[in-house]
């Protein structure tokens, strides 16, 4: 027994430190050019403030022990924020790649969190306590709530948190206790299809793409469904809303151009392969990827093709653009420069993994993670 306990005792710091802990230490607040939510804004428009030109060089690369899921990572400030496929949540330091610090928050972490002021709200999977509310400043849980199987984003909208769940149930959440303020449940769920789609926001509606294949628009403040599209297959990437369109592709690679307010299709496009991330927005033009290993430009306004670019592998997240260069990944372990005029590459680089997570860009880096559990920071080679 004596034996026994001399084990215990000393199982019990390894333990704690198995845990880790993260304490942002202050000041922590965005900056003008931060990428402080999943698509930067709310909605989902993944475009940079500033520009990164190509080629580009290594600053360096961190070691966050797992790939990270379909989200990206956040940078607020000089912090990066990197969520990942075990549950963790690791704080770096922008500048240098240096760990500031990490914590085992529950199982899977699929979406990036949702951020208020120094407080993170985030969705996890296969957990029975699936949206936590984290003090960074403080270093603490504030709450944590059951809200079922969590494959999305939240999104952080007039002090409410918005997201879906893999059962088919919508939920609007107070951010001070985490009780839910309405629900919504898919319409003839038997099936039990559920909602993987994050969510975003135009004016006072909030709307999500469901495996249902169906967009829905709800009322933000009561739940109220305001209008609802069939696209005719399942719909896994979030919706993004630019100058009252929402624009959304399904899983047999048709797009959608939709008013935001009435729910009324201005255009549609076929792809000809799945579409699986949310869409990016250079000027006049609208970058969606597919998993035949393409990146089209479509013009905005009606969905007529301007260029196409072969990307030789599939395409599972996000394009991001600083100024006219859109950076994307493949599965082909490639980093792409393409200049949004013309579709040009304009510089490549091979990666140690692939790339299923959307970059980021904020204070003149771009943040790019690998299924190997890297998370690199690139910079211009003219930047010094």
């Amino acid at each position: 027994m004596r034996k026994l306990l001399r084990h215990t005792v000393l199982l019990l710091p390894l333990l704690a430190v198995g845990c880790g802990g993260l304490r942002i230490p202050p000041p922590f607040k965005a900056e003008s050019d931060s990428w402080g939510m999943f698509g930067r804004t709310p909605g989902r428009t993944n475009v940079a403030e500033q520009g990164v030109e190509p080629p580009l060089k290594l600053a360096w690369e961190r070691d966050i022990t797992s790939g990270m899921g379909a989200g990206s990572p956040l940078v607020i400030g000089n912090v990066v924020l990197a969520t990942n496929l075990r549950g963790e949540l690791h704080g770096i330091d922008a500048k240098t790649g240096k760990r500031i610090g990490w914590l085992n928050i529950g199982d899977a972490i699929k979406g990036s969190p949702a951020v208020d002021g120094n407080v993170l709200y985030i969705a996890i999977a296969n957990s029975r306590e699936s949206l936590v509310a984290y003090d960074l400043l403080d270093g603490k849980y504030l709450w944590k709530k059951e809200y079922g199987d969590l494959e999305v984003t939240p999104l952080f909208f007039n002090d409410r948190l918005y997201f879906g769940n893999t059962s088919g149930l919508f939920f609007c959440v107070d951010k001070e206790t985490g009780d839910h303020d309405w629900r919504f449940r898919l319409s003839d769920n038997s099936t039990r299809k559920g909602i993987r789609s994050s969510a975003t926001v135009d004016g006072n509606l909030v709307m999500f793409g469901a495996e249902d294949g169906s967009i829905y628009a709800l009322d933000a403040t009561t739940g109220a469904e305001a209008w609802s599209y069939n696209t005719g297959s399942p719909i896994f990437a979030a919706p993004a809303v630019i100058n009252g369109t929402l624009f959304c592709g399904n899983s047999t690679g048709t797009f959608f151009a939709i008013n935001s307010q009435t729910g009324n299709v201005f255009w549609q496009f076929d792809a000809g392969a799945s579409i699986y991330a949310t869409p990016s927005f250079p000027e006049n033009l609208v970058l969606i990827g597919t998993t035949a290993g393409k990146l089209h430009a479509l013009n905005a306004n009606d969905g007529t093709l301007a260029w196409t670019t072969e990307l030789g592998s599939v395409i599972n997240s996000s394009a991001v653009v600083s100024g006219n260069v859109a950076y994307v990944g493949t599965l082909k372990k490639e980093l792409y420069a393409v200049q949004t005029t013309t579709g040009a590459i304009l510089w490549k680089e091979t990666l140690k993994g692939r790339v299923k997570t959307s970059p980021a860009i904020a204070g003149g880096k771009i943040f790019v993670a690998t299924d190997d559990k890297l998370l690199l920071a690139f910079t211009s080679k003219e930047q010094n």
